[in-house]
Formats: structure tokens, C-alpha cells, sequence
């Protein structure tokens, strides 16, 4: 009888807390998952599984992601946040200059993606400062305010799409872009294009590694002549196989070192990069005002393309 007198009110605060919660969801219209699931069948319940931040050198906890993902899996489709970018991605986002200038252009124009010219950015001229461009350099000849910077793609001996950076005159900067878009389309090859601050800004280690190159405040070769690649207003293509050749009274001088085969330029199938005038290089300096150093008469300088220096 004392046990029947003690359950009464507890009974009556179940009961109240039933009515109470049956209220609370009649006047919000709440319901639980498992009630929305019943009565919209059509609609797929999403459990979304979060990729771990994994901050640099460190590891991602396996367990615990391996549990969280397990957590998820049963009846549920397992969704990952981070999207899928090899789908609809830019296809030259992987070729991108080796510095960033977010939120500064610097004058930038691009003729296509990849191939662009702009102000030289700081980076750029750490690089070159003391190397292609002297300390003591006379910037009433040339300074950085008359160079541009160049990002074009090209198609190096292996077939592969490569990045290549060239400082020139802003003159012909707009030239250059669009005569390299034009060779990487047709797929011509260049074997690399790199920035002559890479080999000391010495002409020869870049010939012989056929670089091909435009600025270097440097003389023409056994002179005290400044060359137009003093200027930036001449670029060397793939100078290896389309070598300097210099004729005098002691005879003839090849350069680079190794090169001399390819002053021969007789055999095309042995010299499959010999610039002359059918080359599609040629054609196209040639439309852009360029001159050949393969149409001088005291020398040859078959890689050799400029327009006429200030």
C-alpha cells in the first residue's frame, strides 16, 4: 500500500513530461531524423566526412580518421568536402612561376594562359641583381624600368610542356609572347628557357647548355661593344645546335664549345633544330621585324635573333 502511495507521483510527472513534450513538438513542428527519413523517402541522408588540416611536417592520426570515416559509412554515403579539382582544372595551374604576386599584377598582359608579360618582380631582380644586371651598371643605357618579365610555355626535346622566364626590352616584349605562343601551339621544341642568372650570366655556359636567353648587359665577344642583349632587344634559340660562327684571318671560330658539327647546316635530318629559312622560328621573327644572324656576311649567328637597339 506505501509502495502504491509512492508510485503515484511519479507516475504523474511521467505523464506530465510526455504531454509537456508532445506540446513543445505539436507548437514548434520539431521532428526527429528518423521521422523526416520516413516521411521524405525521396531524400538521401549525407554523412559528410572532414579531411583532417595536416599542418606541414607533421602526420595525420590514421585512427582516428580511419574511425571517423568508419562511423559515417554504414547506410550513408561518405562525401569528402575537399572538391575534386582534376575535373574542369586549369591545365597550366601546375606551370606557374616560381614566385606569386597576388593582389599586384604589376602591369601584367596576358596574351593566353601561360604566356604573359609584366614589371620585373622583386624576386626577379634579386635574382638578376649583381649577375645579368652589374651593380655598377649604366641605367642611363638600361635599367629595370625598360625590361619586362615573360612567362611562356614550350615544348622541350622530350615533348613536355615546360615553364620558361625571359627578361627583354618592353619593346619587344609583346613580340616575344606571341612568337613563343605561336612555336609552343605548333608543338616546335626548345630544349630549355631559363633565366641566364642561372649560369652566372656567362654567355657560354648557357649556349653550351643550349639555353635559350635574351637580356644580359654584357660586350659582344672580344669587343667592348655592348650587345643588343644588353638591351634585351635580341634572344638566342637554342644556341647549341645553331651555333656562332666567326670568320677571320686566323680561321674559323665556332661557339659554344662542342657546337662545331652543327655549323654545318647542310643536313637537316642531322640537325633536326637547325634554324634557317624554312624553320618556323625564323617566319616568325621575321613577320615581328626581327633580323637573322644567320643573314650576316662577316659572321654567322645562326641562333641569333634582335631588333635595332635605342
Amino acid at each position: 500500500m506505501d509502495l502504491k502511495k509512492a508510485m503515484k507521483p511519479l507516475i504523474l510527472l511521467i505523464v506530465l513530461i510526455i504531454v509537456f513534450a508532445a506540446l513543445t513538438r505539436a507548437l514548434t513542428h520539431s521532428e526527429t531524423l528518423s521521422e523526416y527519413a520516413v516521411e521524405h523517402p525521396e531524400e538521401q541522408i549525407v554523412t559528410v566526412a572532414v579531411t583532417p588540416d595536416v599542418s606541414e611536417g607533421t602526420e595525420p592520426d590514421t585512427d582516428s580518421v580511419d574511425a571517423g570515416l568508419q562511423a559515417g559509412t554504414e547506410g550513408s554515403e561518405i562525401t569528402d568536402i575537399n572538391p575534386d579539382i582534376s575535373d574542369g582544372a586549369d591545365p597550366g595551374s601546375a606551370l606557374k612561376p616560381e614566385y606569386s604576386t597576388e593582389g599586384d599584377m604589376l602591369n601584367r598582359v596576358t596574351l593566353a594562359d601561360g604566356f604573359f608579360y609584366e614589371d620585373i618582380p622583386e624576386i626577379i631582380k634579386d635574382k638578376m641583381k649583381g649577375v645579368s644586371y652589374p651593380l655598377d651598371i649604366d641605367e642611363d643605357i638600361i635599367c629595370y624600368d625598360d625590361l619586362k618579365y615573360l612567362n611562356v610555355l614550350y615544348v622541350d626535346f622530350d615533348g613536355e610542356t615546360q615553364v620558361g622566364e625571359i627578361v627583354c626590352n618592353a619593346a619587344i616584349a609583346e613580340d616575344l609572347t606571341e612568337i613563343f605562343h605561336e612555336l609552343y601551339k605548333a608543338d616546335y621544341r626548345i630544349e630549355r628557357i631559363r633565366l641566364i642568372d642561372e649560369y652566372n650570366a656567362d654567355d657560354n655556359l648557357s649556349m653550351e647548355d643550349n639555353n635559350t636567353s635574351s637580356f644580359c648587359y654584357r660586350v659582344v665577344e672580344n669587343t667592348t661593344r655592348l650587345s643588343n642583349h644588353a638591351y634585351g632587344m635580341a634572344i638566342d634559340i637554342n644556341p647549341f645546335y645553331n651555333p656562332y660562327v666567326v670568320y677571320n684571318s686566323e680561321g674559323t671560330r665556332i661557339t659554344p664549345v662542342g657546337s662545331e658539327i652543327y655549323a654545318d647546316r647542310s643536313d637537316a635530318v642531322m640537325n633536326p633544330y637547325r634554324i634557317d629559312k624554312n624553320d618556323l622560328a625564323y617566319k616568325l621573327f621575321k613577320e615581328h621585324g626581327f633580323t637573322w644572324g644567320g643573314d650576316w656576311n662577316s659572321c654567322k649567328d645562326y641562333q641569333h635573333f634582335e631588333k635595332k637597339s635605342k
